[in-house]
């Protein structure tokens, strides 16, 4: 199955929803509705049959969190409460170590936890435009990838919208 997130800013109320199909995008379902909190990432761990998914929240509330269900979209479990990541966006399972990799967006920063959402780590935190002229919006950091055998994480820092000042990092997985 295929399974996906409608942010669901399309209405005056914000409604996302977790979704899945097959992959010729019959039976299709609606797994969980009424996510108030615009839902953005998503990744799936198979070994174990959960759905996570990223919580932006209110930027400005810094109240984004990080849930799981199982393939049914029962069984919700917040994992990551609000408080402990700003803006989440885009999330990786590390299969190996099992760990939940993200960016978190206004939080300027890359993270991590194991599965159950114990041990959050920050990898990364930007701060060149801390105490300068420069938009902190050239720090938001949005995607993220991992390669655990080169023992590496890339993510994205944003830029300005349509600004060509995006960026995309790399650095060694284990923190020094």
């Amino acid at each position: 199955r295929v399974y996906f997130l409608d942010i669901g800013i399309s209405t005056s109320e914000p409604n996302g929803r977790l979704l899945t199909c097959k992959p010729d995008g019959s039976d299709f379902r609606e797994l969980i509705t009424q996510l108030n909190t615009l839902p953005d990432g998503i990744a799936i761990d198979s070994d174990r049959q959960h759905i996570y998914w990223t919580n932006m929240g209110i930027p400005s509330a810094d109240d984004g969190s990080i849930q799981r269900c199982d393939y049914s979209g029962n069984n919700i479990v917040t994992i990551i409460p609000k408080g402990y990541t700003h803006t989440p966006k885009q999330l990786i399972i590390a299969p190996r170590s099992q760990k939940l990799y993200w960016s978190d967006r206004e939080g300027r920063r890359v993270m991590r936890a194991n599965l159950d959402g114990s041990e959050i780590e920050v990898l990364y935190r930007a701060t060149s435009s801390e105490g300068t002229n420069t938009p902190a919006v050239l720090d938001w950091c949005v995607g993220i990838a991992v390669d655990e055998e080169a023992h590496s994480v890339y993510w994205t820092q944003k830029g300005p919208s349509k600004g060509n000042l995006g960026r995309i990092y790399r650095m060694g997985i284990e923190m020094r």
